[in-house]
């Protein structure tokens, strides 16, 4: 009986996979009934390749109350407005000559 368990257990696993965006659930921290799908899948939400940039002077779009990601490396300082990151939630981008992710 043992043996017939295991047999359903991953053929589940495998049924549901695609519901499951690939990922492998068996080992997990938090209950899994509180894992919602949101009906995306995975890489459905585009990273940020290409960021442009403009002087802080110049940015009459940010309000005074909205909340950036600042990172400063090396004397280059850059801001991420997390109204833009909550979109995309991941920016590829270079402080210098140094590959960075910044996520949210």
């Amino acid at each position: 009986m043992r043996s017939k368990t295991r047999g359903l257990w991953l053929i589940s696993l495998v049924v549901l996979s695609p519901w499951l965006g690939g990922f492998e659930l068996s080992r997990h921290s938090i209950d899994v009934d509180h894992i919602v799908d949101t009906g995306l899948d995975k890489d459905d939400i585009p990273a940020l390749l290409a960021p442009r940039f403009v002087p802080a002077a110049e940015a009459s779009w940010l309000g005074a109350g909205d909340e950036l990601i600042g990172v400063v490396e090396g004397g280059v300082a850059k801001a991420y407005p997390v109204r833009i990151l909550s979109w995309h939630e991941v920016v590829n981008d270079t402080l210098g000559d140094r590959p960075i992710a910044v996520t949210y």
